[in-house]
Formats: C-alpha cells, structure tokens, sequence
C-alpha cells in the first residue's frame, strides 16, 4: 500500500538508548525498512543516549526544535519516546502539540495514518482520538515498566550487597581516558559527547574519576604552584528554554562541577560563585576564560535552555571581564 506524506512536511527518526553501553542507532534499520515500505523519506536522525524517565533529553528537543508544522516524530516504539511519569508526558505532549508535530510509533498501526493524512474530518478526528488514548496508554505501560524494572533491580543490588557480591558496575576505563584526553586537550563537554557518543553523566563520572586520581597523586607529590592567580566572581543565572522544560536545575548542577573541578569553585549564593583562574599570562588566561564561557553556553544549551546574565567580576579591584576584548575594564 502506497503512502504519500504532504508536501513541505519532512520525517524525523527519533532514536534512543538508556546507557551508553547501549547501542541508539540499534533500531535504525527498522525504521528504514519501516519509511521505505510506507515510500517515506526521512529527512534527518536523533540519536542519544539518555534515559526515556528523563524530560530534558537534548537530541528529543533539537528534533522539536527543528520540526514544522505538519512534521512527523517517527518512533520504533512509544517507550523510546517516553518512560516520564505522568505529569512530565502531559508536559511533552503539550510542546508536541505546540509544533503541531505529528507521532508515527512503528508499533501502533493506527498513528500510520499521519503518513497519508485522511481528507475526511470525522475519520482524523476519530484516528486522532484512538491515537492519543492509545499513545497515553502505551505511555503509561512504558513507565509502569520502567519503574518495576528498577525495583527489582534495587531489589537484587540489597540482596547481593547483604551477601557481600555486589561489585557495582564495571568501569569502562579506555572510555573514561579517551574523556578525560579530549577534555585536556581543550575539547567542550559537547563536543566530547558528540565525539565519543556517550551522555553527559558519564563525561561527569569520568571526570570526577580523574580529579579523584589528581587528588591522590598531589598527596603524595606536592605540585609547584602556578606563576599567577586570580580571584573572580561569576555572575550566572540560567532559566529553562520554554515552559515545558525543566533542565535549568541539572545545567547548573552540570556547570558547577565543571567549575569546582578546574577553577575550585565555591558557590557564595544562587547566582555568584568564586573562581580561581591559574595562568601563566594575559594570552592563556582569555583563552580559559573563553572556554569557560563556551562550556556554559553549550551545557545550557543542551537541556534546552538559556543563559540570561553572566558577568565575571576580579574580586580584589571590582573590574569586569570584557569578553569582546578580552581583558579586564
């Protein structure tokens, strides 16, 4: 049977995967062979690593992002799409509905019908019907699933750890190095996270693995001091992108971290925090204050959201960053 998608209206695969030992392109070819069969072309692919239980799922909101009206979220499965309790899939399903975006599930023949859009309006609006109870549904028996998947695995972890087995899972340690590399070389948490396709969590857990590593060496081998240093107060304050979004607590989570772990950071309130840039000239200090604003902009921007003031203040002189010029005004 033959489908015809309107023209000026593009499919876009969402694929995903909960851990990064999983594999999120794993349901690529279904969905391939899926457009094919239905003589579909998809425009673009959204592949992440992320838990369906989590909102913020930066890969989920460049495909919304990107999406038109009419555009299709093409799913092998509804569960790929969300595991979120209940409130947090009205709130997905509102900003869907907002891009007037339309949801093709593979496994849920009725939704098809948003590849060849029916001319009668009593026929859409009962297909539209049957689809969102249906999606709703699927929703809910993908939660349920979820969270009693975790039970029983919190469940085995008691008993294992009362019988002195539990071990915790095993670190993939090549993965943690090959983080920890691009990251001294001056790579970006985002561009890490696009180059060895992992989610931020982990580039967290390797980087606290290799701050634990420092810490134990400086223990037992004192290190020269810097040349310089500087005492700075940042300015920041982040809000979410829309009011479907609900990332602005996990970036600044995110961002702090970054910061206590190269700049020894030390949060004074809600929106100042105290740095201290070591360096070894003018040149070397904007390059990492450059980083530094590159890296919040990017972490915010990856949970959908928006960095609205950010100021660096010398706290011994009162001066300013001027981050067009690069020096202190």
């Amino acid at each position: 049977m033959a489908f015809t998608v309107p023209i000026n209206t593009f499919v876009r695969a969402y694929l995903r995967a909960s851990t990064d030992e999983q594999d999120a392109q794993r349901a690529r070819s279904t969905l391939d062979r899926f457009a094919h069969d239905h003589g579909v072309v998809i425009c673009n692919y959204y592949a992440e690593n992320e838990s369906g239980a989590r909102l913020d799922r930066p890969e989920l909101f460049r495909l919304l992002a990107d999406s038109r009206p009419s555009d299709v979220l093409l799913v092998e499965d509804v569960d790929r799409l969300s595991r979120l309790a209940g409130v947090e899939w009205e709130k997905l399903k509102g900003l869907i509905r907002e891009r007037k975006v339309r949801i093709v599930a593979v496994n849920v023949p009725t939704t098809w019908q948003h590849l060849s859009p029916l001319s009668n309006e009593f026929d859409a609006r009962m297909f539209g019907a049957i689809n969102d109870m249906l999606l709703d549904m699927l929703a809910a028996i993908a939660r349920r699933d979820y969270e009693q998947r975790r039970e029983r695995q919190q469940q085995g972890i008691a008993k294992a750890r009362i019988a002195g087995k539990y071990r915790g899972r095993k670190i993939d340690q090549e993965r943690y190095d090959t983080i920890n590399r691009l990251l001294a070389s001056g790579s970006s948490w985002s561009i890490v996270q696009r180059t060895v396709g992992c989610s931020r969590s982990t580039i967290s857990s390797a980087t606290k693995q290799a701050a634990s590593k420092t810490a134990s060496a400086s223990r037992a081998k004192p290190i020269a001091e810097s040349k310089k240093s500087v005492a700075v107060i940042l300015w920041l304050l982040i809000e979410n992108g829309s009011k479907f979004t609900r990332g602005k607590k996990t970036v600044r989570e995110q961002i702090d971290f970054q910061l206590s772990t190269l700049f020894e950071a030390r949060r004074l309130n809600d929106t100042e925090t105290r740095l201290t840039i070591r360096y070894i000239d003018d040149t070397d200090l904007k390059a990492q204050i450059d980083e530094m604003l590159t890296d919040i902009h990017q972490t915010a921007d990856s949970r959908n959201c928006v960095v609205t003031d950010l100021t660096f203040k010398e706290e011994t002189t009162g001066r300013y960053w001027n981050e067009y010029d690069g020096g202190w005004k």
